[in-house]
């Protein structure tokens, strides 16, 4: 597994609205193999995204296939400065179903 926490400087409506961009990318064109973990929240700075996956060559083809299209999409401007990434190697991970915050809707 691998997993990885970025920590971006951007307002949650840009999460908000990449995460829908995503979502529609992954239904018409396939995507996101791999992902075990999805978990965003509200910073000081920004949000954060914390993520686990299979592998990190499954991160690497997400980022190669869906995320431009979906960032193209979401018209969310990438001109803010790269998020900081810490990256971990997880040694569990427990979801018993899923979650969708009512702040998506």
């Amino acid at each position: 597994m691998y997993g990885c926490t970025m920590h971006i400087s951007a307002p949650a409506e840009a999460y908000q609205a990449t995460h829908r961009a995503v979502l529609e990318v992954i239904a018409e064109e396939g995507g996101g193999e791999g992902l075990i973990l999805h978990l965003a929240y509200a910073t000081e700075q920004g949000f954060d995204l914390t993520e686990v996956w299979e592998s990190k060559e499954h991160l690497d083809a997400f980022n190669e296939t869906v995320m431009p299209k979906a960032m193209a999409r979401s018209g969310v401007p990438m001109d803010g400065p790269p998020p900081e990434t810490e990256e971990f190697d997880p040694i569990g991970v427990m979801a018993p179903r899923a979650f969708a915050s009512d702040a998506m809707a």
